[in-house]
């Protein structure tokens, strides 16, 4: 199903924070059923809202490689606190795997040696 532009606005506003009914009053609907528009769009549009959640939420969460560079921006800043420097080097590190926090280590049974 392609939507319509009235369909992608009522979308847009209703993820924007408005009600179905102001967003259906907002994307130009006419008439006075409004309630009953955006009731209809709630239903009817429902995996085009959680499609439009995904495109929305996207530039609002970093992703590593955003954060790495962050980290490295903090690390290269000569004007920022040693402490705060450390810190994201020691972030960066352990984002990259460079640090071993627990290793596991598994004894076996052998003829010089019994478990237990």
């Amino acid at each position: 199903m392609k939507l319509t532009a009235k369909q992608q606005a009522w979308i847009d506003y209703y993820k924007q924070g408005h009600t179905a009914t102001e967003a259906a009053r907002l994307a130009g609907y006419r008439g006075k059923n409004h309630d009953v528009i955006g009731s209809q769009n709630l239903v009817k549009l429902k995996d085009y809202i959680a499609d439009r959640d995904a495109v929305l939420e996207a530039p609002r969460i970093a992703d590593m490689a955003e954060i790495n560079a962050f980290w490295t921006d903090v690390i290269r800043d000569q004007a920022n606190d040693l402490k705060d420097r450390l810190k994201a080097s020691e972030l960066r590190v352990r984002a990259a795997g460079g640090f071993v926090d627990k290793q596991e280590v598994t004894l076996m049974d052998s003829a010089w040696f019994k478990d237990g």
